[in-house]
């Protein structure tokens, strides 16, 4: 049990969340797929596309953390996404959708927010980015519909977004519209 000295630490991360339209297209997608168990789908309302990892963040890095989506979400432009693969990655039987081209904006926005992170000294997961949308885990024997529409995602917000361990659902630490300037906090 942590003692009251060593607030427990936070386990965040910097997503594209999606508009509800779109929302909507991406859980209709998932509907396409026969998951069978053990496989666990993804809840509509935590449908997103992660851009980085943080975990074992100190809560006095949120901060900091805000500050870096507010000035990161500022110097990048709206951009469009297309959402044109289907696949399950065979390791960890993650059934998801992704660009089959990782348009250059949203590899820049992942770099620019690693980047920054990595100069404040928090935690980020160094690893290769593969971007994509969750839609189940554990979802081996599941394969792709054969045949599906793309879906195009217009992405206009960055959001800084807490896992809430043990409760199964997120909080949305922060939010800031791509390109326009930040807002000062009160």
């Amino acid at each position: 049990m942590p003692s009251s000295d060593h607030p427990p630490a936070l386990r965040l991360f910097f997503a594209l969340w999606p508009h509800a339209a779109l929302r909507a297209q991406l859980a209709a997608h998932a509907a396409l797929w026969r998951f069978t168990p053990p496989a666990r789908a993804t809840r509509s309302e935590q449908l997103h596309l992660t851009l980085l990892f943080m975990d074992r963040v100190a809560p006095t890095g949120l901060d900091t953390l805000c500050a870096i989506g507010a000035a990161v979400a500022a110097r990048t432009s709206r951009f469009a996404l297309t959402l044109d693969a289907a696949r399950v990655w065979p390791g960890g039987g993650i059934a998801h959708l992704a660009p089959l081209q990782p348009p250059p904006p949203l590899l820049a926005l992942h770099r620019a927010l690693r980047d920054a992170v990595s100069a404040a000294d928090l935690p980020c997961d160094r690893r290769a980015f593969s971007a994509h949308v969750t839609l189940a885990r554990r979802a081996h024997p599941a394969a792709a519909p054969a045949a599906f529409a793309p879906l195009h995602w217009d992405a206009t917000r960055l959001s800084l977004v807490q896992s809430m361990l043990g409760e199964g659902r997120y909080q949305v630490r922060g939010s800031w519209t791509l390109g326009a300037a930040p807002q000062p906090t009160a």
